[in-house]
């Protein structure tokens, strides 16, 4: 399987022109065998909450369909997360898509934990399900973003099935380091598959700038990193090779899973 880890600059509150983005992507993913093309968090419109509602109780109906049709028309499985609104009375969610390559949405994660930090619980709501899916490319578990600071979702991601992660990231400075270590550790204690996308640019708040450093990047169940865009540059594309025999391989050599002792620790 051979997953594109696309690191795009996101155009704030400007749709079209994110959209015309993923669909140049999704053909170079295409035209290099990719499986699956993964992209950042927000990817189609960015941060500025307002706007995204606004946009999302007119539209959400037309941007599955053309999420849906970008995957259909480049026989690609798509994902990464856009608002999405359940509840016309409350704030959207943060949700992860998951199309596969006939444009079919087989799952979707609503974001668990909500950045409180940039205030994103005052402007979305949270989901309240673990996701993992079964597919004929492997067991998938999604996460979104500050998820990759609780570990406990990844290892029940594992307890569920999941052999590879998918996680859509806004990361900014000046936390490179703990996005580099906890990619890592998360596919290292839980030896599965990591790929993690995350944005690259600038987003601008008024006169407050938060500026994303990329460093997508696909990690092994050994902690390997096989695949990574470079710091700091936007819109570029990063191609991963994933063998899921490899978790099999991991766990049978050192077999965390089975020596856990689940009978002590706190449920």
């Amino acid at each position: 399987m051979k997953i594109a880890l696309a690191q795009i600059s996101v155009v704030q509150g400007d749709v079209s022109k994110n959209l015309q983005k993923v669909k140049n992507f999704a053909m170079q993913a295409k035209a290099n065998n990719a499986d699956i093309i993964m992209f950042p968090e927000m990817f189609v419109c960015g941060f500025n909450y307002k706007k995204n509602n606004e946009y999302i109780q007119a539209h959400q109906n037309e941007l599955i369909f053309e999420l849906s049709n970008i995957a259909k028309t480049n026989n690609l499985y798509l994902c990464g997360s856009t608002p999405h609104l359940i509840n016309p009375t409350k704030p959207p969610t943060n949700r992860m898509h998951l199309f596969d390559n006939s444009g079919n949405e087989i799952a979707h994660y609503d974001k668990l934990h909500l950045f409180s930090v940039f205030n994103e619980h005052r402007h979305c709501s949270a989901g309240n399900k673990i996701t993992v899916v079964e597919t004929p490319l492997g067991q998938i578990g999604l996460a979104i973003c500050y998820d990759l600071r609780f570990p406990r979702l990844f290892e029940t991601m594992a307890e569920m099935g999941a052999n590879i992660v998918l996680l859509s990231a806004g990361w900014p400075y000046p936390r490179s380091e703990h996005w580099q270590i906890l990619t890592k550790a998360r596919a290292i204690e839980n030896q599965f598959f990591v790929v993690a996308v995350n944005q690259c640019g600038t987003e601008c708040f008024g006169e407050k700038k938060i500026e994303y450093f990329g460093l997508s990047q696909a990690i092994d169940p050994w902690g390997n990193v096989i695949a990574q865009c470079n710091k700091d540059i936007p819109d570029s594309l990063a191609f991963a090779d994933i063998n899921l025999q490899d978790v099999i391989d991991v766990r049978k050599k050192i077999p965390v899973h089975t020596d856990k002792r689940n009978d002590i620790y706190l449920t």
